[in-house]
């Protein structure tokens, strides 16, 4: 499955905009755990808001170290930021512990395959990482959270490919054709929603659709190589090579999609209902952010049991 939930849909217009005062009588150059967090009428003109969040933005800094400086201290981007930079760091840091791991189950493990395995979870730390810089860079300028978000949506596309990549070579581990084929036609999907995701003819609010439709195509692709297979082979099949996990990787991705749609349409869940209740933690972003984690981590057991299979019952082998 591929998480076709994760756009971003914030939208920071192009245009740069001057200095502005961001508050009476606001001191930016008082220390970094001081700060005064802003009101939602506080925040300059390219700041682009959830309506329903009232308080807790940071200042415009202009400095990359007073940006950074805030994860020591609570703000509405705080659950944003910690809920991607935790599981980045320990997806990358655990690459060694778990190549031992399978390396203790099979010591025949080909180098080949072991990188499809680390290209998952090099792909998931780089969108879980580029998502927590960019939330983390917001509150910079109107051009360092535009590049960010263009580099978050590099990150999502990064994603996409490692979990079809690697879910593809072990569900198809015997059928390198087909295996073939199908990386084919992500790698073409994931293109064409780059296109869609960078180009400035894209970028208005009035293209939010469409680049929504774009990640929606791309995940509805992971179907065509699913049913594939469960024609030549049958559903005791795809149960082996780990679907299971992949369907349930999905239903979080469901929970993302759906998320993000009612945040298309302005009814972000929980806040909306009782607006600045959730103001610094556990507003809309916050709980997708963590279903994107769950949704990594049950790829990642989808892949293992693909990998079990394909070293202990497959024919090629």
């Amino acid at each position: 499955m591929v998480f076709n939930g994760l756009l971003r849909f914030r939208i920071i217009r192009s245009k740069q905009v001057k200095e502005i005062a961001l508050g009476g009588g606001h001191d930016q150059s008082q220390p970094v755990e001081k700060q005064t967090l802003l009101t939602i009428k506080q925040l300059p003109p390219w700041y682009d808001p959830n309506p329903f969040i009232l308080s807790g933005y940071r200042p415009e800094t202009r400095s990359y170290y007073r940006c950074f400086a805030s994860w020591l201290y609570c703000h509405n981007e705080t659950g944003n930021i910690y809920s991607h930079l935790i599981p980045g760091i320990l997806l990358l840091s655990s690459q060694g512990i778990l190549y031992e791991y399978i390396r203790t189950k099979h010591e025949n493990l080909s180098n080949f395959d072991w990188s499809i395995v680390s290209l998952q979870l090099v792909t998931a730390s780089i969108c879980l990482l580029t998502s927590t810089t960019y939330h983390t860079l917001l509150n910079h300028s109107a051009a360092v959270a535009h590049r960010w978000l263009q580099l978050d949506y590099i990150g999502i596309i990064a994603l996409i490919l490692g979990n079809f990549i690697s879910g593809l070579h072990f569900g198809f581990y015997c059928n390198p054709q087909l295996k073939h084929f199908y990386w084919s036609l992500i790698l073409a999907f994931s293109s064409a929603t780059a296109v869609a995701l960078l180009s400035p003819q894209f970028r208005g609010l009035e293209w939010r659709s469409f680049r929504l439709a774009s990640f929606v195509c791309t995940g509805l692709s992971a179907f065509a190589p699913i049913g594939h297979a469960c024609m030549l082979w049958g559903v005791p099949y795809l149960w082996k090579i780990g679907v299971k996990y992949y369907l349930l990787e999905g239903a979080f991705v469901n929970c993302i999609q759906k998320g993000k749609i009612t945040d298309t349409l302005q009814k972000r869940v929980p806040e909306s209902l009782y607006p600045g209740a959730f103001d610094i933690w556990g507003h809309s972003h916050t709980i997708w952010h963590v279903f994107v984690t769950f949704s990594i981590g049950a790829h990642v057991m989808g892949l293992l049991h693909g990998l079990e299979y394909s070293y202990s019952q497959a024919e090629c082998r």
